[in-house]
């Protein structure tokens, strides 16, 4: 017959052995997230898309793009701008402070970017940029 202080012991080894990878610290998740996530199709759409004026974290014709959600008011706004920046600029205070800051140049349209597309983008950004 096994002792209940054996018992306890092997209860404890098996809740232990069996932790779940959620008990990691959140900044392992990100870099375990980072690092095997596949980003390619985003990189490829970044360097095809924004890099001849944006880079991830230094400005250059346009914003570093290192946070560019978070600077946006909502989704669907940030998303516009991405596929027709002139028509947000001509209704949206924040898009017109931007076009004025960098020299009033503004981003050529992107309008055959579906919603996936600019995720994959945005997903990107976030993974280097970390």
């Amino acid at each position: 017959m096994i002792g209940k202080g054996m018992m306890a012991a092997a209860a404890l080894l098996l809740i232990t052995a069996c932790g779940s990878s959620s008990d990691k610290p959140a900044e392992t998740q990100r870099e375990i997230s980072a690092t095997t996530t596949d980003h390619s199709e985003g990189k490829k759409l970044f360097y095809s898309k924004c890099a001849s004026c944006h880079m991830v974290n230094k400005e250059m014709t346009g914003p570093a793009l290192k946070g560019v959600e978070a600077r946006w008011p909502d989704t669907a706004l940030l998303y516009a701008f991405i596929r027709n920046s002139q028509q947000v600029i001509d209704t949206n205070a924040y898009a017109k402070k931007l076009w004025l800051q960098y020299n009033q140049t503004q981003m050529p349209p992107h309008e055959d970017l579906q919603d996936a597309d600019i995720r994959k983008i945005l997903d990107y950004v976030n993974a280097v940029s970390q």
